[in-house]
């Protein structure tokens, strides 16, 4: 077939798609097109990347800008679509205060990562990261404030997986130059879609594998197999199992992971005793694996050991695929500031942090393919207290938001463990572009209780009728 009437036919799927999705949630507010841009920006590349791929000539959409400097057209989108956001939450008459104090470890980490932008040795480039990752929360905080946000954060993510899960694959058949990458001998391929990685779209498919699983599962006696939802499940396993050269584990390993714990709590739903042990337990031993490989990356295990064994088992050497190497010159490049980090979005910049890669190969890292490393990296030890306390309190949050609606309080749990368990060896915290941070913050934030409109006193209700 063609490469342009794939597209075409690609094209018209997802149009079709959208219709029967406004036919069933007509009443979704307009308000959620711009999250739903930020995330499909955030999942996908760059506008810039899009344009030099298009061939479009638009002045600041310059790809190969310096890492400090980014690009104008992206930096520029993500302003407006914070300032729409704001304006979106002012027309609410969002609180603020009320949001503060009810999420207040959340508050003390961006207040800590405002602060480090005095001490980095980029604070331009800090702000410029931190006003990202602000947007980022704002964008988030409009989908809660939705006066549905369950069925608000559901149509972002099916709206985004609508789009990108076809369009992936037909860059990975029809447009290769786009969505297959090479290794450096050119001989094994890896797919990556319109994402940025095999490990973005691995994300991505895990993300559609969870959300249509389970669409299809809960309207299966209506549909059976003739479910759209159906076909989606089938495009998301097809690019979760990826090439053949290049089969992403990590996604493999984190669907699995998703996937158990997201039937587990739908099988205790009528017994709504059990899951709070059960989710508890999950979280205490992934918290005890991220606390392995942490001490793994200072101290490396052998092959022998409990925790060397249970890293070949999932397919991996005991170098987490050079992941420790990684992990040794970071620390050594980090040493001169353990307590406080060099700043919010301020390591891996200039020759401090790209040494021992720069002198031997023609890329730049960019990132310690462990979340948890990454923020010890900015924000020092401090950072990483205040970003396990984040955690802490909010699982039991979380928890209890069970019983106002399941179905959520279901997907938020498994989101948020989710995006712990994939931190582990890939970093998505404190990157305000990244779809995963987008979504995390969906997951953190509690918000206030709604007002309750008083009843009007009988001399209101006098004057009413005079």
């Amino acid at each position: 077939m063609p490469p342009l009437l794939a597209l075409l036919l690609g094209l018209v799927f997802v149009g079709l798609a959208f219709r029967s999705d406004r036919s069933r949630s007509p009443g979704t507010s307009i308000d959620l097109l711009w999250p739903l841009l930020w995330y499909l920006v955030a999942a996908t590349r760059p506008l810039g990347v899009w344009f030099y791929i298009w061939g479009i000539p638009v002045p600041g959409a310059d790809v190969g800008a310096d890492a400090a400097d980014g690009s104008a057209i992206d930096r520029n989108f993500l302003i407006l679509l914070t300032l729409i956001g704001l304006r979106i939450l002012m027309r609410r008459n969002f609180d603020w205060g009320g949001t503060f104090r009810r999420n207040p470890w959340v508050t003390t980490f961006l207040v800590f990562m405002a602060c480090s932008i005095i001490w980095s040795h980029y604070p331009y480039v800090s702000l410029k990261r931190y006003i990202k990752i602000l947007g980022s929360i704002i964008m988030a905080l409009v989908v809660l404030t939705d006066e549905r946000p369950a069925e608000a954060f559901r149509t972002i993510l099916r709206r985004g997986l609508y789009i990108h899960l076809p369009m992936s694959i037909l860059c990975t058949r029809y447009f290769r130059e786009i969505g297959v990458s090479f290794d450096w001998s050119g001989a094994a391929e890896s797919w990556q879609g319109i994402a940025t990685s095999k490990n973005t779209l691995g994300q991505v498919a895990m993300l559609g594998v969870i959300y249509f699983f389970w669409e299809v599962r809960r309207h299966w006696h209506l549909y059976k197999w003739r479910s759209l939802h159906f076909v989606y499940l089938l495009m998301a396993l097809y690019l979760l199992k990826g090439s053949e050269d290049a089969i992403s584990m990590t996604s493999l390993s984190v669907c699995v992971f998703a996937l158990v714990v997201f039937l587990r709590i739908q099988a205790l739903r009528n017994r709504p005793a059990a899951i709070r042990p059960f989710v508890r337990k999950v979280f205490y031993a992934t918290v005890a694996l991220i606390g392995l490989i942490l001490i793994h990356s200072v101290v490396l295990f052998s092959e022998d050991s409990v925790l060397g064994v249970m890293i070949t088992q999932f397919g991996r050497d005991i170098t987490l695929t050079d992941r420790t190497y990684i992990w040794t010159d970071v620390y050594a490049a980090a040493s001169a500031n353990p307590l406080l980090g060099v700043g919010i979005g301020g390591f891996w910049l200039g020759r401090m942090a790209n040494i021992p890669w720069n002198e031997n190969m023609t890329w730049v890292l960019g990132q310690a393919h462990s979340g948890y490393v990454d923020t010890y990296l900015q924000l020092g030890l401090v950072g990483g207290v205040l970003l396990a306390a984040i955690l802490f309190s909010t699982l039991p949050k979380l928890i209890d938001s069970l019983q106002t609606d399941f179905d959520f309080g279901a997907l938020r749990i498994t989101l948020f463990l989710t995006i712990m368990f994939v931190n582990i060896t890939e970093t998505t915290f404190l990157r305000g572009d990244h779809h995963l941070w987008f979504i995390l913050q969906i997951v953190l934030w509690i918000m206030p209780p709604a007002p309750v409109a008083s009843a009007p006193t009988m001399a209101q209700g006098a004057g009413h009728r005079n």
